[in-house]
């Protein structure tokens, strides 16, 4: 239920873009920048709790179909009693209101109080999303694609200030910093989208069984599989297009062929997975292919000077 890897995921979809991409930025350009080890840890921290509380309430609506499609994992019932599940969701929800009230305390001023609509906003986005939008076809994978999009753009959010006195000082500098947190945003959204319709695929019996008009249970496997392959190539068009980018910047022979063993083929091979796949095996292979594309994309985005910098 805690899904600790795809955690990790989400703290380190916040670390890497600030820490080794945003800061470093600003850093060069004079600036100071607002977020130390400390408020950098509490947006993390709420960033995190508001997952985690997103992935308990899903599993508590998800209770029937899981206990077709996965009566091995299904916790809430077996394991757990609902009402106690709600309980633990109700008391995380607090947390993050909590943790979003201290973040905004801990800014220093003057600041938009983003902290007070962001972390609220993406809690009932989740809820709504586990109550509803998730048995709807695209829509439910479309908002969860946005929600992770956006985890590496709220780091944007604290350094407004010393971004926009940067950009005065250095501003091809502060463009490509820009660049590469948008690069990291679009990267979590397309290969979130693609996993959410490969999942919608895998669970296509038990979803079927309890009523979740997702597309494949709407529609049928075959038909849902047309349009989750052709995310599938559209995320293979964008890599495919980062690695001529990394060619034409010059990039290290290293980066192009990481890039090429680790991005275009896991992409590569979930997509092919999903074509011509009939069976929740085969989609679970492509999803884990996807996990592989989602880790590895976190550290070859950067530049490889940037990243060869910090390994040392």
């Amino acid at each position: 239920m805690l899904r600790l890897p795809n955690l990790a995921l989400v703290f380190l979809s916040q670390w890497v873009p600030y820490w080794l991409v945003l800061r470093p930025a600003l850093l060069e350009a004079g600036a100071v920048p607002v977020l130390n080890p400390d408020r950098f840890g509490w947006i993390a921290a709420g960033t995190m709790v508001t997952a985690l509380a997103g992935y308990i309430i899903n599993d508590y609506y998800d209770a029937a179909i899981d206990a077709v499609n996965k009566p091995e994992r299904a916790y809430v019932g077996p394991v757990l009693a609902p009402g106690m599940v709600l309980f633990v969701y109700t008391v995380l929800v607090v947390v993050v209101f909590g943790t979003a009230i201290v973040i905004d305390s801990i800014l220093p001023l003057p600041h938009n109080h983003w902290p007070l609509w962001v972390f609220p906003a993406v809690s009932f986005a989740l809820f709504l999303y586990a109550w509803h939008l998730k048995c709807t076809p695209l829509i439910g994978n479309l908002l969860v694609a946005f929600l992770c999009g956006i985890v590496p753009l709220i780091l944007l959010l604290p350094e407004e200030r010393p971004l926009w006195l940067a950009a005065f000082q250095q501003p091809e500098r502060i463009a490509e910093a820009y660049t590469q947190v948008w690069t990291y945003a679009l990267f979590a959204f397309s290969t979130n989208l693609f996993r959410e319709q490969i999942k919608d695929l895998e669970d296509a019996p038990g979803d079927a069984a309890c009523q979740c008009h997702t597309l494949p249970a709407l529609r049928g496997v075959r038909y849902a599989k047309i349009p989750t392959a052709f995310t599938g190539v559209l995320l293979l068009v964008l890599i495919g297009l980062l690695l001529h980018f990394w060619q034409s910047r010059e990039a290290s022979a290293y980066q192009w062929w990481a890039g090429l063993l680790l991005l275009l083929l896991p992409a590569a091979a979930a997509t092919v997975l999903v074509a011509r796949g009939s069976s929740q095996r085969h989609f679970a292979w492509a999803s884990s292919m996807v996990k592989l594309l989602m880790l590895a994309g976190l550290f070859l985005l950067l530049p490889i000077e940037l990243f060869l910098r910090w390994i040392t």
